[in-house]
Parts: C-alpha cells; structure tokens; sequence
C-alpha cells in the first residue's frame, strides 16, 4: 500500500461520503417510527428498569443475569447508553442502531480493500469494495437487523466481528502480536453483544485457506504450519465453547427453546435446507420480506437436492482452482448455521435478522465481478456502460424497497397489520395485533383479533386475559367475567400470572357491588402473591361488614 497519496485519500473520503448519503437516504425515514412494544422492545427498553440508570448495581445485573433468554451484557450497556441519552424519544435509539450500521458498512468497505491489495491500492479496487458496501448498505434484508431496537445486539456484534476480522488479517500480513490481541479482544466483545459469533474462529479458520492462503489447500508459496494455525484459534475457541454453554442455559431457562416433542428433527433438518434456499431466494429477489416467517405446512426435498448441487459446483470450482465460490458457500452455512434451527430458538421458521453477517460474502463477490466487468478490456464500451446503468438502476431500486420495509416498523399496529396479511392464520399473530390496537385504545379491533386468535388457538391462556381487559375497558363486565371463569377452568401447571387473574375477577365484582365475591377473590391472589398491589388497595375499599354469600369461581 505504497502508493496512497492525498488523491487516494480524496477518493476515499468521496466514497465514504457517498456510502453515508446512501444509508441515510435509504433508512431516513425509520428515525421517525415508534418502538415496537408489542414485540421484545418493550421488554429491551421501555420496560427493562436495569437500563435506565448507569450504576454498578445495574453493571452487575447486566453481567451477572439472564434476561428475555438472552445473556449479552454489551448490547445493554448500549441501550443504557441510548436512555441515559435519549431517554424514551425512539429517535435516538433508532438513529444509534443507524450510525453502528454505518459504521459496519465502512468496515466492510476497508475489509475488502486490503483483502484485494497486495502492495498497492488502485481504482479497480475502490470500485470493487465501494459497490460491495453500498449495496450491504442499502439491502432491505438488514431492514429488521437495523430498524427494530431489540435488534441492536445483531449491529454491535457484526460492528466487532468486521475489526476483529480486520486485525486478524493485519496480523497475518504483520504477525504483531498486538494484533492478534485485538483480534481476540473485538471477538469476546462480539461475543457480549451476540453469541451468534460463536462461529467466528471456524471463519478465521477459512480465511487462513483463502483469501489468506496460509495452508497448503491454496498456499502458492510455503504455507504456515499446522501446529501454527491450531494455536492461535485455541483462545478464540475457548470463549466459543463458554458462550455457547451459557447461551443454552440463557435459552433454557428462558424457554425459548422447541422441544423435540413441537418441533420433530426431520421437520428441523427439512426446514434448516429450506431456509438455506429461503435467504440466497431473498437476497436476490428482496421482496414480500417479513419480520415473521411462520412454517410451511408441508416441506420438500427441492431446497435439500438444490443445496447439494450448489455444493457440487462450488467444489468443481474449488478443482478449477476458484477457491472464493467454496469459501463463500461455507462461510454461509457455518455462520448460519446456530440459527439455522437444528436447536430450534423460538417459533419462526426464519427472519431476516439472521443474515447480517451470513451474506457478506455475497456482497463481497458481487461488487469484485462488477468492478471486473467495468475494468475488462475484452468487454465493449456498451456493455460496460450497460453495467453501470444497471448497477446504479439497481442500488435506486433496493433503497426504494428499504424505505418501504423500514415503514413497516412505523408503529406497532402497521407493523402487525403488515404481518397479518403475510400471515393470516397464525394465531400468535392475531394475538399481537389485538395487543397493538389494545394500546391504541381502539378496543373493539383489539377484541375482533383476539377472538380470531381464540378460533384458531380456544385453548392459550394469554388470549382469554387480553381479550377480558378490551372488555372491561368497554365497561362489558359480564362478558369479561365470562371469560376469565372459563380461564380459570383451563389452569394448568404453566407458569401464569394467576394472581392477576383473581384480582381482576375481584375487580369486576367489586364495580357490580358483589362485596363478598369481590373479596373472596382478592383474598385468592394474595394468597398466590402476596405483592399483588392492586388486590392490595383494592381490598381495603371493601367494608369489613360486607355481605357473607359469595359466589362461585369455578
């Protein structure tokens, strides 16, 4: 890198300036949405007292706890940060998301230049890095990685994951030890951010066979030894297995994670092949995206024979001595692979979020084969221009679609709307839409979809409390009476709010003047929790000569 001269550093800048210009067109318009409550950033932010204050007490309680099933002390710090700045004004929180995904598209952009610079730095290289970056920039696939505030653990990692990928590869081409420290030390913070990086010392361990060329499958010259390359990944590996463990207690304990039993292993294995098909599918064609992927109601072998070819070809390519095809399809499945569903996290059978770092390669191999067409000297000057036009065509097209699926997250009920039309009879789904119209006050929509989630799921406790508040807050006592008897009746050994269920059963009966009823009730959630504030005051409002006949509550 001899040659960088203060018109390089020109160029540079230009470049950066445009990737900023282009995010910033694309996602503008997400500083104007609102937290999305009804889904994790109620819980992330607006409900998580452990963020609202910096002191040691919540320091301690963000390394030493498991919350929401997750265990990533370093995206609460950030989001201590973004209250401590912000406060609750969305904004704030979504403009920092924003910024980290700059940043992140910049790393990228320097990540492929000294990748392709041997000693020198040219034209052909910029373009190659710069076409790479924007268009991992703008791509509406990172619309839910960048946009939802829950979300900011897949930012942070990535941010850390892209300079610990930039000092291993400075230490390669130095071999300082200071680098190689750095390399260590973004990873754990990568690590504390998202434990989805577990994956990152198998990525070094593709990177040393290319484009690092350090063994003997790529290496021209003398490779580096075996014994080498081996203990310099036995540190990363042993944070690797730290995390990995206590992800899995985090999700356990949690219960976020599908028992064989709901979720059989041949359905696992047939959806994981799908979803390998699902995300290049999107990728190339980035529309009907959705923050929720329910799963099909049948499986195919297609996405399993169409795997296996995409691995068959790569590995031809791998005989023509084109090393970077089967790089990048590994890259894809290993860094895909803790989410791909084999430990199944959660009911969606995909989401977008879980590509941020997966599909970099691609970007990576689309803006090097676009520089290479417009640098070609056997290629025509139409053709080139072609490919330019088209490129640029392109780029205005992918921010048209990230605006438009950054309007999606707009605001809880837009959001679910959206989700709804993409998938209708997924009861959980309903479930939240009626939440979101709950919030807004607009009770009788809140009711229509909480009796759709009841048509489709009669069984799940958490639709009957939902659906018996809409009705209270329409002063519809009797029929939210109704509802809760029945509930009660459904009470089983799953951990339950029972407590809440009693009191808002006393509640009732305290507005219809049934004093005994009422206090028979309230009496019942104390005895569940004794904490219940509400039976609490609301018990005292009852006379202590209240009439003795009750009446039944099952």
């Amino acid at each position: 890198m001899k040659n960088i001269n203060k018109f390089f550093v020109i160029k540079l800048v230009l470049i950066i300036f445009g990737l900023a210009l282009a995010i910033f067109t694309a996602y503008h318009n997400a500083l104007n949405n609102a937290f999305i409550a009804t889904w994790d950033t109620g819980y992330y932010v607006i409900g998580n007292p452990n963020i609202k204050a910096f002191n040691w007490e919540n320091i301690q309680w963000m390394f030493t706890h498991f919350y929401m099933a997750n265990w990533h002390p370093l995206t609460w710090l950030s989001h201590a940060l973004d209250y401590a700045l912000f406060g609750l004004e969305p904004w704030g929180h979504h403009l920092v998301s924003l910024i980290i995904h700059g940043f992140n598209t910049v790393l990228l952009f320097v990540l492929v230049i000294v990748l392709m610079s041997n000693k020198s730095i040219n034209n052909k290289t910029l373009l190659a890095a710069g076409c790479a970056a924007i268009l991992f920039g703008i791509h509406p696939q990172h619309v839910e990685s960048v946009v939802w505030i829950a979300e900011r653990k897949d930012v942070l990692s990535l941010f850390f994951i892209l300079l610990a990928l930039l000092s291993y590869v400075f230490y390669n081409a130095s071999r300082h030890l200071s680098w190689y420290l750095s390399a260590l030390f973004c990873f754990v913070l990568a690590l504390l951010a998202k434990p989805m990086a577990v994956t990152f010392p198998v990525i070094l361990i593709l990177m040393d066979v290319y484009p690092l060329n350090r063994t003997v499958l790529t290496a021209s010259a003398q490779p580096d030894k075996l014994s080498l390359l081996i203990i310099e990944k036995i540190p990363f590996f042993i944070f690797t297995l730290f995390s990995i463990i206590i992800t899995l207690v985090a999700q356990e304990q949690g219960g976020a994670l599908a028992s064989i039993q709901g979720l059989s292993i041949e359905m696992r294995l047939l959806n994981a092949f799908n979803s390998l098909i699902f995300y290049i599918t999107k990728f190339i064609f980035p529309v009907s995206l959705s923050p929720y992927y329910p799963f099909p109601s049948t499986q195919n072998l297609i996405p399993v024979i169409t795997s296996f070819l995409i691995t068959f070809v790569c590995a031809y390519f791998w005989y023509k001595k084109k090393y970077y095809w089967l790089i990048t399809w590994l890259f894809y499945l290993v860094t895909l692979s803790p989410v791909i569903g084999i430990i199944q996290v959660g009911n969606q059978a995909a989401a977008d979020r879980y590509v941020y770092l997966p599909t970099i390669p691609f970007y990576i191999l689309l803006g090097i084969g676009i520089a290479k067409l417009l640098y070609a000297e056997k290629i025509g000057k139409f053709l080139k221009l072609g490919t330019l036009i088209s490129f640029l065509l392109l780029s205005v097209v992918l921010v048209q679609l990230t605006q438009k699926q950054s309007f999606v997250w707009k605001n809880d009920v837009i959001f679910w709307n959206y989700i709804a039309a993409y998938t209708p009879t997924t009861p959980s789904v309903q479930f939240y839409l009626g939440n979101a119209y709950l919030k807004e006050g607009k009770y009788e929509k809140a009711i229509e979809h909480y009796h759709l989630a009841l048509s489709l799921e009669p069984r799940n406790k958490w639709w009957y409390e939902n659906l018996s508040i809409a009705y209270i807050k329409l002063n519809r006592l009797q029929e939210a009476l109704n509802l809760l008897k029945q509930l009660i009746k459904l009470k089983t050994e799953v951990d339950y709010s029972w407590d809440n269920i009693y009191y808002m059963i006393g509640w009732i009966y305290f507005k219809q003047g049934l004093l005994q009823a009422a206090q028979d009730s309230l009496t019942k959630a104390l005895e569940i929790n004794s904490g219940n504030k509400g039976a609490q005051e609301l018990l005292l409002k009852i006379p202590l000569t209240a009439p003795k006949k009750s009446l039944p509550l099952r």
